[in-house]
């Protein structure tokens, strides 16, 4: 009965009824309150480490604002990023997220290379993003910018399937005080900022905010909570008339709960399941200035140092990271606008090892340095433009490395523009499948006992070469269609291979694997009234695989482990009396590999303001069942939970 109320109030949503009135206002900063030309004209920097026109970019670029995570009713930067089409966003438990573009989805999402402001948050042990740390306050978010497939020629290795970019605002936009309160079925948060200035030149903002989640679904029971408090800072300092300098910086601590399996070495389970809260704490300083040097010309240099500390049973962890990047942009003769810049980046890390995971040597520091140019030509009266560049990098892991590109985009009249584009990317071996030894628990029926892998310090890098092609189309004024096609061929996947049966079954890190995948990433945006909008994707993935025996003797679970269909369809209405209310309809296939079946979900937020410095909210996420899974693990067994539905009630005060 109550599901059936709920999917009432979400048809209510869409419904075509014209509801904007004189007395009704936009909320300030609302971008669903732009017309469509002006949404193509936002400004993104991923693309070309530069500005410029959404509708200009030549990539499978996609921009979440602060309004749609506002608007969206979600409350972490993951949940946001179901939105993105192409865009995989699975959660394990209440703690732990899998989010990955175009395939290879796991935990730690080897193939993504996420950033926040700039600083790269990438894990050197785990190979990925580590989602419990990587997190700021929502109401700082300026935009989220994700581009799906290979980033290698700006953004360097690792940049394989695809770049997110999180930015915060600029310090102009947060002055004066903010509180906000979240409190829910599922979790509790509240945060807190204040913005202000020293003299004209020098703003600056401090936040804190505190997390709390409670556990999710399992039929055996679920220790997956968590505490987490996090402060940080951000200055902009306009120096002079050609000079900026931005620092940021943060520190979190926490803990958060999981039930991990553990090997052991005694009959018959060869495994015991313990129940952890999982230390945690880090912080990190972010230095960037910028000179402007002329009209066509300027200069950045960004240094940055971070710390991560985790302790749970299978590894405790230090690891220390610096580093350093130069870029220049200057305009050419022939209508080229060349980006050029050097970079150096170096791990110092310390482990303490354990029965589970034993990095050899303990302690170890590793350098990555590298260099790119990327040049712009516009052709035939700026209707064309091609852009070519390579990154070359040297690494302590697999030597030297090269990744190039080449884009054209065609745009003979605003409303329509064609672009193609091959790149090759590559992804390092990780410490631990560089030189190390982790234990896995036996995983019946398969196998009965444990199983032992090896490191391989004759690793080669994992590579790809990447076909894209995209067409933006504007038809009408109140509609705009982003279809983007991809094939991608993968080499030197890493697996494993089995090198010894006794005293243990022991397999070997190894690049035996190769993958082909295809798909089409289709979003779409609807401009039905001057308040309601209607916002569309649709996702088509197919991986097929070729690989020797796996580590374990299972189906790849790549192949099947990530959905061929996935859909989004967001309304976005503006009520008289500024009162909004949105939904969100989802759709994710099965994984048959890892018996995760596909669901559909339904998200339901009901805001207002009451004054302009005041926002309330109640929201509904997960309407449509009270559980379900939507990823298990694969490399550290941790137990996978199931995703609940939540209600939550929220206010935002500005003053």
């Amino acid at each position: 009965m109550r599901q059936g109320v709920l999917l009432v109030v979400a048809v209510l949503a869409l419904l075509p009824v014209r509801v904007w009135g004189a007395d009704s206002l936009p909320a300030p900063n609302d971008l669903t309150h732009l017309s469509l030309e002006e949404l193509m004209n936002v400004e993104v920097t991923s693309v070309s480490k530069k500005k410029q026109k959404l509708s200009g970019s030549a990539a499978a670029i996609f921009v979440i604002t602060q309004d749609d995570i506002r608007r969206s009713g979600v409350t972490s930067i993951p949940e946001a990023l179901r939105m993105v089409p192409g865009l995989h966003v699975a959660r394990l438990d209440n703690n732990k997220w899998a989010i990955s573009a175009r395939g290879f989805n796991s935990r730690f999402s080897n193939k993504m290379l996420v950033l926040l402001d700039g600083r790269n948050v990438y894990n050197s042990f785990f190979a990925g993003t580590i989602w419990e740390t990587t997190d700021t306050l929502l109401e700082d978010i300026e935009r989220i910018e994700v581009i799906r497939g290979p980033g290698g020629t700006l953004w360097g290795v690792n940049a394989v399937n695809g770049v997110i970019n999180i930015i915060t605002k600029h310090t102009q936009r947060t002055q004066g005080g903010l509180v906000s309160g979240l409190g829910g079925s599922e979790e509790a948060i509240v945060g807190a900022r204040y913005g202000g200035k020293v003299g004209d030149d020098l703003s600056y903002r401090l936040f804190v905010k505190s997390l709390h989640e409670s556990t999710e679904f399992n039929q055996a029971g679920a220790h997956d909570d968590g505490r987490i408090l996090r402060g940080g800072f951000r200055s902009d300092w306009d120096i002079d008339a050609h000079n900026t300098l931005m620092t940021e910086g943060g520190l979190y601590s926490g803990d958060v709960g999981q039930r991990v399996r553990l090997p052991t070495l005694t009959a018959p389970a060869f495994a015991r399941s313990v129940d952890e809260d999982v230390e945690m704490r880090g912080g990190h300083i972010l230095l960037k200035w910028d000179r402007r040097i002329s009209e066509g010309s300027d200069l950045s240099f960004q240094f940055f140092y971070d710390r991560f500390y985790r302790k749970e049973t299978v590894v405790e962890m230090t690891i220390d990271t610096v580093d350093f990047e130069l870029q220049h942009r200057v305009a050419l003769p022939l209508n080229q606008d060349v980006v050029w810049g050097i970079g150096y980046r170096q791990w110092f890390d310390d482990f303490r090892t354990s029965f589970t995971i034993a990095p050899a040597p303990r302690s170890k520091s590793f350098r990555v340095l590298n260099g790119f140019i990327q040049d712009e030509i516009r052709l035939f009266d700026d209707e064309a433009t091609l852009t070519v560049g390579s990154k070359i990098s040297h690494n302590d892991f697999t030597g030297f490395e090269v990744q190039p590109s080449g884009r054209v985009l065609w745009q003979p009249v605003p409303q329509h523009a064609w672009w193609l584009a091959a790149s090759r990317a590559v992804r390092l071996p990780s410490r631990a499948a560089d030189n190390g030894a982790i234990v896995q628990p036996p995983n019946p029926p398969a196998l009965t006992v444990p199983v032992r892998l090896m490191g391989n310090r004759r690793l080669g890098p994992e590579s790809l070469i990447a076909f894209e092609a995209g067409y933006r189309l504007t038809p009408i004024s109140e509609l705009s269609i982003d279809v983007i096609a991809f094939y991608n061929l993968y080499d030197n996947l890493i697996d494993s291979k089995r090198i010894a049966l006794s005293p243990l079954p022991t397999f070997q890190f190894s690049n035996n694997k190769e993958a082909r995948t295809h798909g089409v990433e289709v979003a779409s945006n609807l401009q039905i009234l001057e308040s309601w909008q209607i916002r569309g994707a649709y996702t088509y993935l197919n991986i097929d695989v070729e690989t020797e025996r796996g580590a374990f003797g299972f189906p790849d679970r790549d192949e099947q482990g990530s959905p061929h269909h996935q859909a989004s369809l967001r309304s976005l209405l503006s009520l008289p009396h500024n009162v909004e209310l949105d939904s969100w309809l989802r759709f994710v296939d099965g994984l048959p590999s890892l018996s995760v079946p596909g669901y559909w979900e339904l998200d339901v937020r009901l805001g207002w303001r009451p004054w302009e410095s005041l926002e309330l909210s109640i929201a509904g996420l997960n309407l449509l069942d009270t559980h379900h899974p939507e990823m298990v693990p694969s490399f550290l067994q941790t137990q996978a939970n199931e995703v609940q539905r939540s209600i939550y009630g929220k206010m935002v005060w500005n003053f």
